[in-house]
């Protein structure tokens, strides 16, 4: 019989020849016990193991057990033995509190803990990693000694670590510190680390602190804390300190406890924590709960309308308008279109984030529309190097508690998020790309972001994250638009067609610098514009959605429905046949539901009839919805031509505009078809004299030829006029 030795629950199941899959903390793989993956194809499969612990679970049949009962299906006869790790115990924290040396109890004393907080929590003195470290027992919610917070010997420094280390098999998990109060006391405080916890006890304060710092004090200890207490929360002066308070204090008023947050006086300097108040400024109790404390009470308006500084020039949009047209009038209406965008934010009913990419060669001014929007402290935020697992980082580099400070979506909130360069996340390998844009479109849900790492285990940002994308990218690869379809994309795309420069203008750039006084002229009524705005709706603003006509949301309905099957994806393979010698067999496509479009088209419509100083959609509102429905799939610059040839298209119309070849023609015309967006009136086998295939625009579309639709895009004014209303 095979013999188990100590091995992880990945080495078993690699050394029995077990084929798995590794998600977060889980391994994957058929059942091993019944016939129950014996239909599943490619990566299902039900059978789930804890990775550390090795406990198994089959979705499927329900089988269960660890690696011991699997030992015995294999034949193993020896129980698994976990891999020896470092020795903590209760004897361990009894040792080092016995050898706790008096110059180290004196300094503990000269930051104001008391020898009954020092003896009574265990407080120590061992060597550790090479070092000499003070020790801070930390027990779990079930009062068991778990780990000690490590503090360096303060005469050799200052660094902080925890013994024993965290591991993927064995992370050390925070903790509160410590969980006992919790369950007695009705009045604490949160305080941000282990030595001012100690030093509030010994003023006689009843307080917690996270052990992994503030970011991480997690929403179910504030369930455990429990409803109808009083808390005061009391963090380090600084701005993770104060976002940190900010996040608890919201979870704790939705838990139904009165929430205080102190604010400590400037006096205790910047980073200052209570340390401080009581030993430079000798700091009173009474006044962390009197002058100090204020009842905290979440203004979530407050936080989404930012208060921003009123502008030196006020500006209308027409103001606007004009000083964009007198520099750079091809840019016009991408840098419209960025404002609707930006504006979103101020209409309080909205909550999808909207993300827009503008497409063009390079020098086609894409950068230049985005600078417009640069450097509006408080409502945009600019990276140049940019990744999606920046939102919620799992740095291996990092502390779990200093993560927090680096991570990307709590910085975004309510402000729109400007890129220049897209296509270095678009060129990445396939199994790269798809992880980015399955971290994008989860993003752009609005709805935070749950990330697992076998490093830092589970980080998370929940409820309502929107904010806005405004990018840049050179023109999309074809593989780039099938990864977004397969995932569901959120993004929208505009195609930025600048004309070509004369001769004697690139001449003129070389020895003028009009062309960036330019740039910064519009910078500058970008954000005068923006501070106008803001401050003209410090509140926000209620739209009234029955002010809007059905008209104008039907059309919008209309090119939500269209979009949504432009950009459908289409499986297609070759046949042959007998008399054209191949046919196009065009699989069911995958199209999705038009109701997130619909609605994110209506608040692009809504936001720009705000920036014009309207608050109910007009005619003019729709343009912006139009040209985004046809420029945000792969098709189009085929679906542009088949309009401009009023919904009409011969094969050969499409090889010449196309610059393809005949079988490339038809395989367009036949996805098309599939995509329900048009038909095909000849059914030509290709035949010697027989009329070409021709390709129609489908009736319920046909508005996009439509003299209204023309009107609506600023075309040449139609000689006939049509509606929506004409169509119906």
């Amino acid at each position: 019989m095979q013999k188990l030795q100590a091995i992880t629950p990945k080495e078993y199941l690699t050394r029995n020849g077990v084929a798995f899959r590794e998600t977060g903390k889980e391994l994957i793989t058929r059942c091993l016990f019944n016939s129950c993956d014996d239909d599943s194809t490619g990566t299902e499969a039900h059978l789930y193991f804890d990775a550390e612990t090795g406990q198994y679970n089959c979705k499927k049949c329900g089988e269960k057990g660890n690696l011991i009962t699997l030992g015995k299906h294999f034949g193993d006869t020896t129980p698994v033995q976990r891999k020896k790790t470092a020795n903590f115990d209760t004897e361990l924290v009894e040792k080092c509190h016995t050898a706790l040396p008096a110059h180290v109890r004196d300094y503990l004393h000269k930051r104001g803990l008391t020898d009954a907080v020092i003896d009574t929590k265990k407080l120590g003195y061992g060597d550790f990693y090479g070092k000499k470290w003070v020790t801070i027992p930390i027990k779990n919610a079930d009062g068991d000694f778990v780990f000690f917070k490590l503090r360096q010997n303060p005469a050799q420094g200052n660094e902080k670590m925890t013994y024993p280390k965290s591991t993927k098999l064995k992370p050390i998990e925070a903790q509160i510190y410590d969980w006992g109060i919790i369950k007695t006391d009705t009045r604490l405080m949160l305080c941000e680390g282990e030595m001012d916890r100690l030093l509030l006890i010994s003023k006689g304060i009843s307080a917690i602190t996270s052990t992994h710092g503030a970011g991480t004090f997690k929403e179910e200890w504030v369930q455990k804390i429990g409803g109808g207490k009083k808390i005061f929360i009391c963090f380090d002066n600084d701005e993770a300190g104060r976002r940190g308070a900010e996040r608890v204090a919201k979870m704790a008023l939705e838990a139904d406890i009165e929430t205080h947050l102190i604010t400590l006086p400037e006096d205790v300097g910047d980073k200052g924590d209570i340390t401080e108040y009581f030993i430079k400024l000798d700091g009173k109790v009474e006044d962390l709960f009197g002058k100090y404390a204020k009842k905290y009470v979440f203004d979530k308006t407050a936080e989404r309308i930012r208060k921003v500084e009123k502008p030196k020039k006020e500006t209308i949009f027409e103001e606007w308008r004009q000083t964009i047209q007198e520099n750079f009038p091809e840019l016009l209406f991408p840098s419209e279109i960025g404002l609707s965008i930006i504006s979103q934010i101020l209409i309080k009913e909205i909550t999808n984030p909207f993300a827009l990419v503008l497409v063009g060669a390079p020098s086609a001014g894409k950068t230049i529309t985005i600078n417009f929007f640069a450097d509006i402290e408080g409502l945009t935020y600019a990276s140049d190097k940019f990744t999606p697992a920046s939102f919620v980082s799992n740095a291996s580099n990092v502390k779990k508690e200093d993560l927090e400070k680096i991570d990307l979506l709590p910085r975004l909130k309510y402000n729109m998020l400007l890129l220049r360069d897209l296509a270095t996340l678009f060129s990445k390998r396939e199994d790269d790309l798809n992880e980015c844009l399955g971290i994008l479109t989860r993003v752009l849900d609005g709805e935070g972001l749950n990330t697992d790492s076998g490093v830092h285990g589970q980080r998370k940002y929940t409820g309502e994250h929107l904010f806005m994308i405004l990018a840049a990218s050179t023109p999309i690869q074809p593989r780039v638009w099938n990864a977004m379809g397969n995932l569901g994309s959120r993004l929208f795309f505009l195609n930025i067609l600048s004309r070509e420069k004369s001769n004697e203008e690139l001449a003129e750039q070389l020895t003028s610098g009009a062309y960036k006084e330019k740039e910064n002229a519009c910078r500058t009524e970008t954000k005068n514009f923006l501070h106008t705005l803001w401050n003209k709706y410090p509140n926000g603003v209620d739209w009234d959605n029955t002010l809007d006509s059905t008209e104008h949301k039907l059309i919008i309905v209309l090119c939500a429905r269209f979009l949504a099957r432009a950009r459908g994806t289409v499986s297609i393979s070759k046949e042959s046949d007998p008399f054209s010698g191949e046919k196009y067999q065009v699989h069911e496509p995958l199209i999705e539901r038009p109701d997130r479009l619909n609605q994110l088209f209506y608040n692009l419509a809504r936001a720009h009839a705000l920036v014009c100083g309207r608050m109910q959609i007009k005619q003019d509102d729709l343009r912006l919805v139009v040209e985004l429905a046809l420029d945000s799939s792969i098709r189009s610059k085929l679906i542009r031509m088949l309009l401009e040839r009023n919904g009409v298209m011969k094969t050969s119309d499409i090889e010449a505009d196309l610059k393809c070849s005949k079988p490339t023609a038809l395989k367009e015309m036949e996805v098309l078809r599939a995509l329900g967006i048009c038909h095909i009136t000849q059914e030509s086998r290709g035949r010697v004299g027989e009329p070409e295939k021709e390709l129609r625009l489908k009736k319920e579309f046909e508005w996009f030829i439509s003299d209204e639709c023309k009107r609506i895009r600023g075309q040449p004014p139609p000689t006939k006029q049509n509606t929506m209303e004409d169509l119906l």
